[in-house]
């Protein structure tokens, strides 16, 4: 990807098929992302990382105890692979193949030679915050993973949570698309998040209950 903009989407994976093949931290790092993201993973690799082992041994991740040879993409056909061993042949192995199929692949150590990266991410309920620098820095993804985690903490979650319950009723009961922004704005500019973070959830659902009163009216 170099120095080019990638274009940044937001992937529902749950039930989809998705393949890491490697076994040590980094591959188990790829695959507790995509379990997160309610992805079917299937992991290839002559060995595996302790965590690896735990999750297989649970039943939640398909784990294939061989060598990665051409022709497995092929059977599988996941919609993700990720080409994470410590062996640059075997993850280019992976990369060609991926290509020839049309499958998305991401080699760990090769980001110019992936069709994606992963962000760094950032969680709060329904919230999801992604930051990349396009492999200029890590050290920089990491410092700006920490700032924006700082701003934006779990109250925002609560927040997202009654906007996405109290939106069917705005859109049913607002006609106007200029009144709509305008009561949202006004939520978004109210102190109920200043009352979140204060611990006064109560308190904060009333300012809400209270704007949507007068609109509602």
């Amino acid at each position: 990807m170099g120095e080019t903009n990638g274009y940044p989407i937001l992937m529902r994976l749950k039930g989809r098929r998705c393949v890491v093949v490697g076994g040590g931290k980094v591959a188990a790092r790829k695959v507790s992302g995509l379990l997160e993201a309610g992805a079917q993973v299937i992991v290839i690799s002559p060995q595996f990382d302790e965590s690896l082992i735990t999750l297989a041994a649970q039943g939640r991740i398909e784990a294939r105890q061989t060598a990665y040879t051409s022709g497995m993409l092929a059977e599988l056909r996941p919609l993700l692979v990720f080409a994470a061993t410590n062996s640059a042949e075997v993850n280019q192995q992976v990369v060609d193949e991926a290509h020839t199929l049309n499958i998305l692949v991401d080699a760990v150590d090769n980001a110019d030679n992936s069709d994606f990266t992963n962000m760094a991410v950032i969680r709060r309920g329904a919230i999801t915050v992604g930051i990349a620098t396009g492999g200029a820095s890590p050290a920089l993804t990491a410092q700006l993973k920490a700032r924006v985690s700082a701003v934006i903490g779990e109250e925002y979650a609560v927040l997202a949570r009654w906007l996405a319950e109290l939106r069917p009723l705005v859109q049913q009961r607002v006609l106007s698309e200029t009144e709509r922004a305008a009561f949202w704005r006004e939520v978004l500019d109210s102190a109920v998040l200043d009352a979140l973070r204060g611990g006064d959830e109560t308190g904060a659902r009333a300012i809400i209950d209270r704007l949507w009163a007068e609109y509602s009216a």
